[in-house]
């Protein structure tokens, strides 16, 4: 598969490498392509989005958002943080993120420091 597609701007046809984009938001029957070095926005809905992106590399998180997981810094339950980016994942995207990600460690329970301590 290729990884990049074009979108029609300006008259032109542009290429997007999708490794190159953040984020997808919508935008009214728009939608706004976040990529790196600039944005784009491009008539197309998020429903369509999702089934032109692959989905080893893209998830929906939130009824406006589509993110790129390769640029995703951290997530938890509540957000998917992004460089210079925050986004809030929304109540039916929940499990989303966190079954199309390989996670291979959770952190170890917290202990209370003194109880580590040895008395010498």
């Amino acid at each position: 598969m290729q990884s990049f597609f074009f979108i029609r701007q300006d008259g032109r046809y542009v290429k997007i490498d999708m490794h190159q984009i953040v984020y997808i938001e919508a935008r009214k029957n728009y939608t706004r392509l976040v990529m790196t070095d600039r944005s784009a926005m491009v008539l197309i809905t998020l429903k369509q989005w999702e089934s032109i992106l692959p989905t080893d590399l893209f998830c929906r998180v939130h009824r406006g958002y589509i993110v790129n997981i390769e640029r995703i810094i951290s997530f938890d339950n509540k957000f998917v943080y992004l460089p210079g980016m925050n986004i809030a994942i929304g109540e039916q995207y929940k499990t989303a993120l966190p079954s199309t990600v390989k996670i291979v460690a959770s952190e170890a329970p917290k202990k209370d420091i003194l109880s580590d301590l040895e008395i010498c």
